[in-house]
This record gives structure tokens, C-alpha cells and sequence, in this order.
């Protein structure tokens, strides 16, 4: 990570406190970590986290009434469904937290933990039909810091969505449907239609 933050007298930072009603503008780099933090409304569907095993898609419960606090492996491909529609893997573990309150739903995501991690991290398409694995990219974020991976991600997809070659299935020939990336300020008519689908 580029210039993590440090407790004061230096070492890790052991503490890290927001508010999630609030939520990130961003994924605010604190420690070993980046941290995104955000809010649903009751109306809203809500953020669902799937990992890929093989080529089975396992959905993660999501919370009914008590809050959830899902770790995620290192190496392990997974996608939060609505808020980003690329598959990811780290080189270091991922947090989620997914926790019910009054107004609607509250949620983190954080990734890191280790000394100059993340240092990799990848995204790319999981074949709704067969469950393959393909168009991936690896990005180094470890001299530039997380937004790196971010903004590849969101290039990935502009350049996913208007190309279908870059979408069909090397496997099975599925043509994958459009996508949408982590921005929702740079969402399309179409990715915002995606980014909606069940």
C-alpha cells in the first residue's frame, strides 16, 4: 500500500472507526487495509456475496436479523451482486460484514491484513450458464494503491460490455450479459439495468 497510516508513535494502526450509516465516498486506505463501507434503504435489493468453488457459485446467507461477518480467502474468486458485477480475488483475505438496522441495511468490505497488501488483485466474468472462469486481469496494486485495481475494473467492463466476443463463454459459448463496474456515478442506462437484474 502507498503511505498506510501508522498509530500515532508508530506500528499498525489497531483501530478504525466510521460510521456505516454514512458510508465511504471511496475505499479509504487505513493500515494494511482498504475499506469500503456503505447503506441500502429497506427498499433497495440487497448486496449479495457469492464465491466461486470449482465451478459452483455459492451464494452467502444474507442476514435476517443479526449482522453476518463472512471471511472471504485469499485466492478465493467471489462477487457482491448489485454492487459490483465483475468477479474479484485478492492475495489477501476479505471482510464482509452485511448487518440489518432500523432503515435498511449497512455493509463493509475490507481487504487486506498483511504487510504491503493487497499487493494483487484481479477481476474477471464467471459464465452464468457453465460456471467458467474467464477474461481475467491481474492488477498490481502495490506501488499505486487499490484505486489502481478500481479503475482497471471499470475500464474491464466498458471495454466487456461492447464487445461480445469479450463475452462469450470460451467453454460453453454462453454470451455473458452486460455488466457494471463499482462506480454507480458512471453507470449507463444498460449497466444500471444490470446492476438491477436478480
Amino acid at each position: 500500500m502507498v503511505n498506510p497510516q501508522t498509530a500515532p508513535g508508530g506500528g499498525p494502526l489497531l483501530s478504525y472507526t466510521r460510521s456505516m450509516v454514512e458510508g465511504s465516498a471511496g475505499w479509504p486506505l487505513q493500515g494494511d487495509y482498504a475499506i469500503w463501507s456503505g447503506n441500502l434503504d429497506q427498499n433497495a435489493s440487497p448486496y449479495l456475496l457469492h464465491e466461486l468453488v470449482g465451478q459452483r457459485v455459492l451464494p452467502v446467507p444474507i442476514s435476517s436479523g443479526r449482522a453476518i461477518l463472512h471471511p472471504v480467502t485469499r485466492s478465493t474468486w467471489f462477487e457482491i451482486r448489485h454492487l459490483f458485477g465483475y468477479w474479484m480475488r485478492a492475495d489477501v483475505d476479505t471482510v464482509w460484514l452485511d448487518a440489518p438496522g432500523e432503515n435498511g441495511r449497512y455493509y463493509t468490505l475490507c481487504i487486506g491484513g498483511s504487510d504491503a497488501r493487497p499487493g494483487e488483485v484481479s477481476y474477471g466474468w464467471v459464465c452464468p450458464q457453465c460456471g467458467t472462469l474467464f477474461g481475467t486481469a491481474t492488477v498490481d496494486v502495490a506501488a499505486e494503491g487499490f484505486q489502481t485495481f478500481l479503475n482497471a475494473a471499470e475500464d474491464g467492463v466498458s471495454r466487456f460490455n461492447v464487445d461480445e466476443d469479450l463475452r462469450t463463454c470460451p467453454q460453453c459459448r454462453h454470451v455473458h450479459p452486460l455488466t457494471y463496474g463499482f462506480d454507480q456515478a458512471r453507470d449507463t442506462d444498460a449497466t444500471r439495468q444490470a446492476r438491477m437484474a436478480i
